[in-house]
């Protein structure tokens, strides 16, 4: 495992070219530096890891039933199925599990590149895939970007686990006040499915239009939902519970998979942290009215996303 330390006045990310991950993120707050990403204590753990932890997540993120898309009329994908019946984040040993190469870095930034072969996991390919960290003052941007030599499928997004209390400190991740521009919700099904068209979030236990105390949110303890944005300003808040530092999350995306950490375990705990992640949303590929994520070949696919830190 490579790591690539990105530094920028009172911010220091640590990326691995496992997974293309953030392996950890420190932010001076208060005369000290504080991590606010959930981290392995030894790297040789990111090799089990079964959380996800800080990587690249795709080359789909998010469920696909069955792991089925129809790209077209007459032809139907059969992706890896590696959470019961479902296709979840790429399948089994997926691009968070594999060595991307680095192909430049330096201080503010660096490009990560991976290449998968035609019908790995599923794919049609070969598939190349591109995440480029970059680091200036106070906010990390991310660019996704992914063309291949077939029609196929991709949506990738980033899967780090933020406590802005500091991971180290007594404070668990629904000790955070959460916000979000999202107008509606896709509510789930047993399995991370949705189960009816997505809904209005206002007056409803999804209603974070205002700032809310996670801790103080029904079923916080179990949010893993997609939320959509019905505007040009995609914006998601998360603040520490003293309110002394925040981290705004916006990306071109359509939507954010808002997910309390309610499936961690050892070596951490339950709702330790918080995942943020913009993406097009479960199953949306087979969405009948306005599918997304279909990539159709020798055709670039760019997205970005902007993590920008704010301390008061």
């Amino acid at each position: 495992m490579k790591i690539i330390e990105l530094k920028s006045g009172s911010m220091c990310v640590s990326i691995s070219n496992l997974g293309a991950r953030i392996l950890g993120w420190q932010t001076l707050v208060n005369g000290s530096y504080r991590p606010i990403v959930l981290q392995y204590n030894n790297e040789g753990d990111y090799l089990s890891d079964r959380f996800y932890l800080g990587a690249i997540v795709g080359p789909y993120a998010n469920r696909i039933k069955n792991g089925r898309v129809n790209i077209k009329e007459d032809k139907v994908l059969h992706l890896n199925c590696n959470e019961g019946l479902n296709h979840l984040h790429g399948g089994k040993n997926a691009i968070d599990k594999q060595t991307w190469q680095i192909v430049y870095s330096s201080q503010s930034a660096v490009l990560l590149e991976l290449v998968i072969q035609d019908m790995w996991n599923g794919y049609p390919g070969a598939l190349e895939l591109k995440a480029e960290y970059t680091l200036e003052n106070q906010q990390l941007r991310l660019r996704l970007s992914a063309q291949s030599e077939k029609d196929t499928v991709v949506g990738m997004s980033a899967h780090s686990y933020f406590n802005l209390n500091g991971t180290n400190s007594h404070r668990n991740g629904l000790e955070q006040w959460l916000s979000t521009s999202a107008t509606h919700v896709n509510t789930t099904d047993m399995y991370g499915l949705p189960n009816r068209p997505a809904q209005p979030i206002r007056h409803t236990q999804y209603d974070y239009s205002t700032r809310q105390l996670l801790a103080q949110q029904k079923g916080a303890e179990v949010l893993d939902n997609n939320f959509i944005f019905s505007n040009p300003h995609s914006e998601t808040i998360l603040e520490s519970f003293d309110r002394d530092l925040k981290l705004s999350v916006s990306s071109d995306y359509p939507a954010i998979q808002i997910y309390t950490g309610g499936h961690l375990r050892e070596p951490f705990y339950k709702n330790q942290s918080v995942c943020i992640e913009p993406q097009f949303g479960p199953d949306m590929p087979n969405c009948k009215t306005h599918p997304l994520g279909l990539l159709p070949a020798n055709t670039l696919q760019q997205h970005t996303i902007n993590y920008t830190v704010t301390t008061d």
